[in-house]
């Protein structure tokens, strides 16, 4: 798969471009009945609600211990866009889940980019990497979906503020200050990315997102996906693997039918 020339120059405009259902529903229902199995790991890799230790707030490197998100991760509807993006071969620098369990226990995230951790900390040397948001919900107003201000990839990195926020473990959540928001929300506004679940976005990584706490009854769990020029390997040793992937081996897609062969296998 490629995009084409309007999908191409949308991500280069609003620094994202959003294909709704790129996934089909079967394959949707094998990465959802996988999700029911990480959230129930107890390592490191695990990171509670700060309110709420029994509620996760992010599952980090899952398509190394979950063979169905790793087949996601290979797959050529999400590798050759990020590819033909970049202009280069890619390696995933990270995933995480954030599953947003609902009444409230999936708690807000504030406004940031998520590139000034992965340069300050992980030593990537340019924001050449593409975060896909597979979204394994539906993901709708009600849920609260992800809030981005389309355009402010234009304005670069940001100055922000780091503190530890629920990720802890070295992970530096930037946040962006009130009067910058301000002023990039009043110039470009803001949108939310909504879709049913299989739809997927690639997000350019100085985008400016966030999301807010949500109280529906419904779970809202996104996918991310950091897939990372080859050319622009990180030089950090700090946080673990499953942070900051240090195997910058350039990723080979898989048969694009590999996650619908393990839903065959599951209705066998």
């Amino acid at each position: 798969m490629q995009l084409n020339e309007t999908q191409v120059s949308e991500f280069h405009a609003k620094g994202y471009v959003l294909i709704p259902g790129l996934l089909q529903g079967d394959e949707v229902a094998v990465l959802q009945a996988a999700l029911l199995e990480i959230l129930d790991r107890q390592g490191p890799e695990i990171v509670r609600e700060k309110n709420n230790p029994t509620a996760a707030r992010l599952a980090f490197g899952a398509h190394n211990y979950s063979e169905a998100f790793r087949c996601l991760s290979l797959l050529p509807r999400l590798l050759l866009p990020v590819r033909q993006l970049l202009n280069d071969e890619v390696y995933l620098h990270q995933s995480r889940i954030n599953p947003k369990q609902g009444f409230g226990q999936g708690a807000a995230w504030d406004w940031h980019q998520d590139y000034p951790p992965w340069h300050t900390v992980d030593g990537m040397p340019e924001p050449r990497c593409v975060m896909t948001s597979v979204f394994l919900d539906d993901c709708d107003t009600v849920r609260s979906p992800l809030l981005v201000v389309p355009g402010s990839q234009r304005h670069g990195l940001l100055q922000s503020k780091p503190h530890e926020d629920a990720e802890g473990k070295g992970y530096e959540l930037h946040h962006i200050d009130h009067a910058t928001l301000e002023r990039l929300a009043t110039e470009f506004g803001i949108e939310p990315l909504t879709g049913p679940a299989g739809s997927v976005a690639f997000v350019d990584c100085t985008v400016v997102h966030g999301s807010a706490n949500n109280v529906s009854p419904w779970r809202r769990a996104i996918m991310y996906l950091i897939y990372n020029a080859v050319s622009n390997a990180c030089t950090g040793t700090e946080r673990p693997s499953y942070q900051n992937n240090r195997d910058f081996t350039p990723l080979q897609p898989l048969d694009d039918n590999c996650l619908i062969r393990m839903a065959e296998a599951k209705s066998n």
